[in-house]
């Protein structure tokens, strides 16, 4: 049985990523994250991540890794962009082979978030999504 998959490209063109379908279709691996330094690296209200293993992410192209050691946690992130673009690709622990997170925002298809992180910095303004988790 082949296992269909769902790609998209940077803003130029130049990083490609491709996961599965099914990967893409986990709610509850996907998450909007308000913490101050994801707010800076996208310039947006949160970032819109998928936490996938990174074996199932195949990247075609080679991002530009930022290590950001301004972290709440103090982890040292690598955050992965396309150098020509700037566009996002993934932010990861370089110490662990668990999950990356995933940017969504290049995909044309946005599933429903299963959780919320760094509540606590969501503006007053913003309205909770119903039926998620928050932390």
């Amino acid at each position: 049985m082949t296992t269909s998959t769902i790609s998209s490209k940077c803003l130029c063109g130049q990083i490609t990523v491709s996961i599965s379908q099914t990967e893409f279709n986990k709610t509850d691996s996907i998450g909007l994250c308000y913490c101050k330094t994801c707010r800076q690296i996208g310039g947006c209200l949160a970032s819109y991540n998928l936490y996938i293993l990174e074996k199932d992410v195949k990247i075609e192209g080679q991002p530009k890794i930022y290590e950001d050691k301004n972290t709440d946690s103090g982890t040292i992130i690598q955050r992965a962009f396309c150098s020509n673009c700037g566009s996002s690709i993934y932010g990861k622990n370089p110490k662990s082979v668990g999950p990356i997170a995933l940017k969504l925002g290049m995909f044309d298809e946005l599933p429903k978030p299963g959780m919320a992180l760094y509540c606590k910095r969501r503006p007053d303004w913003v309205k909770p999504i119903d039926d998620i988790d928050e932390h």
